[in-house]
């Protein structure tokens, strides 16, 4: 089940509301389900995929998943958060953690580390950004989507 975002906004500890939120995220990229998916955004989100290639915009990363989604041998993506810091100087924190992406069958075809900018909003915490690093790859041809 996707934790429902009012449920996140009534969160008051902002580490475990974060962790609520990207839980919500993992599991709507698990389901691909876009619009759970995209209530996690900001609405001026921008990001860096694992090959150092931009995310313009919200509307481009959930055209990207959209894609996927509608592609039974996509590859799926969950993020583990490893470190949560709340900002004391802004509503912002940062997320530190690795992401993995497994293939249909189960295998891993590459992992990373990724760094997420939250923003608390009226409508809870959301993601403003992410840059994402891939690691490793399993093989060549997964390596061969980050050389571009």
């Amino acid at each position: 089940m996707i934790i429902p975002l009012l449920l996140l906004a009534l969160a008051t500890d902002p580490d475990s509301a974060i962790r609520a939120a990207r839980q919500s995220s993992n599991q709507a990229l698990q389901h691909r389900d876009i619009q759970a998916f995209a209530a996690t955004l900001a609405p001026d989100f921008t990001g860096t995929r694992g090959n150092g290639n931009p995310i313009p915009s919200r509307q481009a990363y959930i055209e990207l998943f959209t894609k996927d989604f509608a592609n039974p041998a996509a590859i799926a993506f969950e993020r583990i958060p490893d470190k949560i810091e709340i900002s004391k100087a802004a509503p912002l924190a940062a997320e530190h953690g690795h992401w993995i992406g497994t293939r249909p069958d189960g295998t891993k075809a590459f992992t990373g580390t990724y760094l997420a900018m939250w923003r608390q909003t009226p409508a809870g915490w959301q993601i403003r950004s992410e840059l994402f690093v891939v690691l490793h790859c399993a093989d060549e041809a997964a390596c061969a989507v980050y050389r571009n």
